[in-house]
């Protein structure tokens, strides 16, 4: 990945390939692709610094802390994780229960294509919530999902008494647990077969369940 030093604004008819990239993507940029070869705790502003060609006092110009930068990152990733749900949606406008089955994919697809920004996301030991401040595109990524699982509700896909929140918390865990498990390698195609096709067998088997629960979740 190649960093460049240039707070220069683009030009709004020049291409996205060729737009110079301002000080805090160069950050974020950098910082992501140390990733690729260190643990995120290890990673210092002064490390970002050298490794994108700048003063080791350029990342302060627009992230206060380490926790900043990586709350940025965060909100950066749930931005791209909540486009690529709502697309998947607005695929299947009159099927929810597809919906859910594609946007349970997305996630997958997307801790997958994007490592780095899902460690940040997830990971255990990165506080970036510390001022207790909702990050806006977790939130708007929530209510995508929870908005999925009421349009079940109403269409008889799921029943109508479920606690949405719990069913979204079961949904996120079982896609999670798989995604996590599988990047560690303790899940391989080798036990489960095609990653795509089990997530979407458990999925549906969640479903099936929550279908046939009696009273509240």
């Amino acid at each position: 990945m190649t960093q460049q030093n240039s707070m220069a604004d683009a030009p709004a008819q020049a291409p996205e390939a060729a737009r110079p990239r301002k000080l805090d993507e160069v950050v974020v940029a950098t910082f992501l692709d140390l990733m690729r070869t260190r643990h995120p705790n290890s990673i210092t502003f002064r490390d970002i610094a050298a490794a994108a060609g700048i003063s080791h006092m350029a990342p302060y110009r627009h992230f206060k802390s380490k926790r900043d930068l990586l709350g940025r990152i965060a909100d950066i990733g749930f931005g791209m994780l909540a486009d690529a749900i709502e697309a998947a949606t607005l695929r299947h406008p009159k099927a929810p229960r597809r919906q859910i089955l594609d946007a349970c994919d997305c996630y997958h697809r997307f801790a997958v294509t994007h490592p780095g920004h899902a460690a940040v996301m997830f990971g255990a030991n990165q506080d970036f919530r510390g001022d207790g401040a909702p990050l806006p595109a977790l939130e708007r990524t929530r209510a995508i999902l929870l908005r999925i699982i009421h349009s079940c509700q109403l269409s008889g896909d799921l029943p109508p008494d479920l606690d949405e929140k719990k069913v979204l918390g079961l949904l996120w865990a079982q896609v999670h647990g798989f995604t996590l498990l599988s990047a560690n390698r303790a899940l391989t195609e080798k036990e489960v077969g095609a990653p795509e096709a089990f997530v979407a067998a458990g999925v549906e088997a969640l479903l099936a369940g929550l279908a046939a629960a009696r009273g509240p979740v």
